[in-house]
C-alpha cells in the first residue's frame, strides 16, 4: 500500500496527485491512495501560516480523477494517524519517523527521485514531487485525467478567440510571490521582455491573453512591450473558477509562463503548443530543477 500526502493549492495538488498516478503505473498490483486530511480540520483555517487556498480541488475540477482517499484504516497501518494537520506536524518533532514514511529533503522536491518512485512495499509519501521526469511514462494519461470540462459561455468565447488567433498566453503571478524569497524577483520585466521579443520575432500579429493577479502592474510594464499586437486581460475567472485560466492556457499557440505550478500545468497539458517560454532559474535556491520539458525555451 502507498499513500501520497496532498497539500497546497490546485497546482501543487496536481503534482502530488500525478505522483500518485505514477506510483500506480509503476506498481500496478499495489493499492495507492491519496491523503487529503490536510484540508478537513476547522483548526487549519484559523492557524496562522496555513493557506488552504480553495481547499482540496482535484475531485471538483477533474471529474475523471478517481484515486481513492485514504481513511483511518489505511493511515493507521503505515503512518501516524492524527486527525489534525497542525498537531501531526508537532507530533513529527517528538515521534520517530516510521520506516514506512518517505519525506525527501526539501531540495529534492524539484528533482527526479527515482528511489521514491521505485520503492517497494508500504510507504507514506510526503513531498511536492515537482519533476517532469516522474510523469514521462504517463503524460497522455495525465492529459486525459486532467482534461477540460465543459466551459461556460464566457470561457467558450475565449477559447474560440484563442484558437482563431496567433494566441500567446502570458502568466504573471505577483501577490503572494512578492513576499516569498524563493520565488520573488525571477519573473520581472526583463524576463517578459526577452520572451516577448522572441515571440514577436516571427513577424506575425499576435494576440496576447494575459493572466495575472496584478493587472495594474501588467498594464504599466507589459503593454508597452506588445504595442501593435492585440491584448486581452483575462479577468472573468476568480475563486473556485480560477482553474479555468489554466484550461484557457492549454489552448494557446504560444505560452510565456511564470515560475508557478499553475501555468506550468497550463503548458504541460497543452497538446498543440508551438513554443513555451519558462524562466531559469525557477527558484532562488541552489538545487537541481527538473521542471522543464526538453522543447521549452528557457529564458535566463
Amino acid at each position: 500500500m502507498k499513500i501520497v500526502n496532498i497539500t497546497g493549492g490546485l497546482g501543487n495538488q496536481m503534482w502530488q496527485y500525478a505522483f500518485a498516478m505514477a506510483l500506480k503505473h509503476k506498481h500496478p498490483n499495489e493499492e495507492v491512495y491519496i491523503d487529503t486530511q490536510h484540508y478537513h480540520t476547522i483548526f487549519f483555517k484559523k492557524f496562522k501560516g496555513i493557506n488552504l487556498h480553495n481547499g482540496y480541488e482535484i475531485d471538483k475540477v477533474f471529474p475523471k480523477a478517481k484515486m481513492p482517499v485514504a481513511g483511518f484504516r489505511q493511515l493507521a497501518k503505515i503512518s501516524y494517524w492524527i486527525p489534525n494537520y497542525v498537531l501531526s506536524r508537532l507530533g513529527r518533532k517528538f515521534l520517530p519517523l516510521r520506516k514506512t514514511e518517505y519525506v525527501p529533503p526539501y531540495s529534492m522536491n524539484y528533482t527526479f527521485d527515482k528511489a521514491a518512485l521505485e520503492r517497494e512495499g508500504d510507504c507514506y509519501y510526503e513531498g511536492y514531487w515537482q519533476s517532469v521526469h516522474h510523469f514521462t511514462e504517463i503524460k497522455a494519461e495525465l492529459q486525459e485525467v486532467y482534461g477540460q470540462p465543459e466551459p461556460n459561455e464566457y470561457n467558450a468565447g475565449l477559447i474560440k478567440k484563442i484558437e482563431q488567433t496567433e494566441s500567446v498566453g502570458l502568466h504573471v503571478r505577483r501577490g503572494d510571490y512578492l513576499n516569498e524569497p524563493e520565488f520573488r524577483g525571477i519573473c520581472g520585466v526583463e524576463y517578459y521582455q526577452k520572451a516577448i521579443k522572441d515571440v514577436v520575432s516571427d513577424g506575425k500579429k499576435h494576440a496576447f491573453f494575459i493572466f495575472s493577479n496584478d493587472v495594474g502592474w501588467c498594464h504599466e510594464n507589459l503593454t508597452p512591450l506588445i504595442a501593435g499586437h492585440d491584448v486581452l486581460f483575462v479577468s472573468g475567472n476568480t475563486g473556485k473558477n480560477s482553474c479555468w485560466d489554466m484550461f484557457l492556457m492549454t489552448h494557446c499557440k504560444d505560452l510565456i509562463i511564470a515560475n508557478s505550478s499553475f501555468s506550468w500545468w497550463g503548458a504541460f497539458l497543452n497538446k498543440h503548443v508551438n513554443r513555451v517560454y519558462a524562466p531559469e532559474p525557477w527558484l532562488n535556491r541552489d538545487c537541481k530543477i527538473d521542471v522543464y520539458e526538453e522543447s521549452w525555451k528557457r529564458i535566463i
